[in-house]
């Protein structure tokens, strides 16, 4: 069997998956915290890549020179968005910066960038044969400034912990940390691809992407029902903890009342057989 029709069937599959995520997710919730935004984007640019991928893998695109090669750099929002799910995760969006600013930024610049450079080549300013190389370009681009968001999460996880120690008592993050050492397996693949796009004279893309994307969708994809799961069972126990505590201190404050009726009634029987 030819690998491009398992790999499409792969991408189309992913892609319908993810926003089948997107909308159990929303509908199961009766509030829609941030970290639940946050996740459900994560999931959502990813099934964009997916599905981008194989639209233009099926040559679902048209003819035009710069429609056929422009691609939406949607890659670009998928670690910022975990990045930024795990710091409301934690509960530390107001000491660590979620880089959500700078990342729109990026998008548009890359966005921009790769539209005045499909224009250019239109009216013959630059050859077309230079837009693989433009295009293996701004993914080195992507792939190092992701790969700077990564290692925020990695120093959160590892480095920051004692920031919200009162998580850690509810979720030990082990999963998150089974999501790392993954992620770094997916950067390398990423590398590896670039450098191939770059350097390779027989592979290049798409096929240079395959095991990227088979192994990015599989892990993002258990990373979103993991968080999703985890956040649900998070809240829970936050709500059952509060609960437990209010319980506590109305025992506590009907003990002490009990006992302080008790006491005046005491001190009038004492008062009383004084008279």
């Amino acid at each position: 069997m030819d690998i491009s029709i398992v790999m499409n069937f792969l991408l189309i599959a992913g892609a319908i998956h993810g926003f089948i995520f997107n909308i159990a997710t929303f509908l199961s919730r009766k509030e829609i915290e941030k970290p639940v935004v946050f996740l459900n984007l994560f999931v959502f640019f990813l099934s964009m890549n997916n599905l981008q991928s194989w639209l233009i893998d099926k040559g679902f695109v048209s003819n035009v020179l710069f429609l056929e090669n422009f691609v939406f750099p949607w890659y670009v929002m998928i670690v910022p968005m975990f990045y930024a799910f795990l710091i409301h995760y934690l509960g530390l969006e107001k000491i660590r910066k979620s880089f959500l600013g700078f990342s729109i930024v990026v998008f548009i610049g890359e966005f921009f960038g790769q539209s005045l450079f499909l224009i250019m080549v239109d009216q013959g300013r630059f050859d077309p044969g230079s837009i693989p190389l433009y295009n293996a370009i701004e993914d080195a681009v992507t792939l190092f400034y992701s790969l700077f968001i990564f290692v925020k999460v990695i120093l959160l996880i590892y480095k920051y912990p004692q920031l919200n120690p009162s998580i850690l008592e509810l979720d030990d993050l082990k999963w998150i940390k089974r999501f790392v050492t993954w992620g770094g397996i997916i950067f390398a693949l990423w590398g590896v691809a670039v450098f191939l796009n770059i350097f390779s004279a027989t592979i290049k893309a798409p096929h240079s992407y395959y095991p990227l994307r088979i192994a990015s969708s599989i892990l993002i994809y258990w990373t979103g029902y993991q968080a999703f799961f985890r956040y649900a069972l998070l809240k829970d126990q936050i709500v059952l903890r509060k609960k437990t505590r209010e319980d506590e201190e109305r025992r506590v404050g009907e003990v002490k009342g009990e006992k302080d009726n008790n006491n005046a009634k005491a001190t009038a029987g004492f008062h009383n057989a004084s008279i």
